[in-house]
């Protein structure tokens, strides 16, 4: 039976990641777009207010100069376009239309209104301010400026909105450009992040398949230099005892053994690997067994506990589980910093979440919170000789080739640290 593994944890990482720029992106974009519609609306109804305050205060005569000069007054202070004409459409007053009222003399706009013709200058200067006109009562309906009780026409206001309208329009997409472009320079950090950990974990794969090669292979350089001992020189019979041929023979039988499981390994490495559900304990156990072996030679004083409960089947790769196993158990051994030194490894079911756990518990120095923050990063490590891939490579075959768990239950400096493996049931 094959199971096809879950969505990796890189996967599934860049998966929230889009997921959430993207909500961030429509929720900022939509929020700013209300704000700005509400702020339009306010400043549009300011305008009209203010407009209409101006036609409801003019005075009997659209040609009066103290009209004008109310009225010049009264705009002075505006913040958006205002033009101010009288029954004839000829304007007498107006603001912010790209044309200073000084330069247009209202001698010669009253020339205009009798029908007199004015110097080129003026009437291009006239133009303009007519121009705007046609401009502002595309976007606003113009103002009737009415005569008391009679309801006689004076004149009317056109108006438009204050330039600040222009730029909260275009704030929605401005802020969502910035977003996005803090979101894209946070991506590309991120890829060159993963980079470097790409580099960190080729090269430490490479240190890592020379190690687990190393071993096998000193030993078997070792039984060939045994068997060369027996070696009488030439024409001589070579004799070996029968306990120790056996022996030589089936230590050899497990180096090799050790060279075709290491080289299964590796080449599940990248590839979905076939999952079949079985017992966990069998491929604990060997790992136990073989970590105890080397144990003389590496960690003297070092004893490996091992209980184990009945737990169900989980869908297993037993090559490469017994490597994250075998990771854990040697990190645990390099973590003992006293003696005796006591590695505990324990199979049993998590009644509260019914998990199948692996517990692997040491009573060495420790970490500080901050190790256990990047205790999984690819290259990080706290021993002078270490590689920093241990615990990342466990990792990855736990939880994106088994859909596991592997995480740190508790570490406290100078007392040990528990290390547990969870698979769901």
């Amino acid at each position: 039976m094959s199971v096809r593994p879950r969505i990796s944890g890189s996967q599934l990482v860049k998966l929230s990641l889009i997921a959430g720029s993207s909500l961030l992106i429509l929720a900022v974009f939509v929020f700013t777009e209300q704000l700005i519609s509400r702020l339009s609306h306010q400043v549009a109804t300011t305008s009209r207010v203010f407009a209409d305050f101006c036609a409801q205060a003019s005075l009997p005569a659209t040609r009066n100069p103290e009209l004008q000069r109310i009225f010049s007054e009264m705009i002075a202070a505006i913040d958006f376009p205002i033009i101010i004409t009288d029954r004839q459409g000829l304007p007498r007053a107006w603001r912010d239309v790209g044309m200073d009222p000084a330069l247009v003399p209202a001698s010669s706009i009253d020339s205009l209104a009798e029908g007199k013709h004015i110097a080129p200058v003026i009437r291009a200067r006239f133009d303009v301010v007519e121009r705007r006109i046609t401009q502002l009562d595309r976007h606003n309906r113009p103002i009737v400026m009415m005569q008391g009780v009679i309801r006689d026409t004076l004149g009317f206001v056109h108006f438009g909105d204050p330039a600040v309208m222009d730029r909260l329009r275009w704030m929605p997409f401005v802020t969502v450009g910035g977003v996005g472009l803090l979101l894209a320079l946070g991506l590309l950090g991120l890829a060159g992040i993963r980079t470097a950990e790409k580099r960190s974990i080729w090269v430490g794969m490479a240190k890592e398949t020379a190690h687990q090669l190393g071993t096998p292979l000193s030993s078997m350089m070792g039984w060939i230099e045994l068997l060369r001992g027996h070696d009488q020189g030439e024409g001589a019979e070579v004799r070996i005892p029968r306990a120790e041929f056996r022996e030589t023979l089936e230590e050899m039988e497990r180096d090799v053994d050790r060279l075709t499981k290491v080289a299964q390994r590796f080449s599940h490495v990248g590839s979905a690997p076939v999952l079949r559900p079985q017992d966990v304990t069998p491929t604990v156990r060997r790992v136990v067994q073989y970590m105890s072996r080397r144990l003389p030679m590496s960690g003297a004083g070092i004893e490996i506990r091992e209980r184990y409960d009945e737990v169900p089947p989980v869908n297993l790769n037993t090559e490469l589980m017994e490597w994250a196993v075998e990771n854990l158990i040697a990190n645990a051994i390099t973590a003992i910093d006293k003696r005796p030194g006591v590695v505990e490894v324990e199979v049993g079911l998590r009644s509260q979440s019914e998990s199948v756990e692996i517990v692997i518990r040491d009573n060495g120095r420790g970490m500080s919170r901050e190790e256990q923050r990047r205790a999984f990063e690819p290259g990080y490590t706290t021993r002078s000789r270490g590689w920093g891939l241990g615990l990342p490579l466990a990792r990855r075959v736990v939880q994106d080739y088994h859909g596991g768990r592997l995480a740190v239950r508790q570490s406290v400096p100078g007392q040990g640290t528990t290390m547990v493996i969870s698979f769901p049931t």
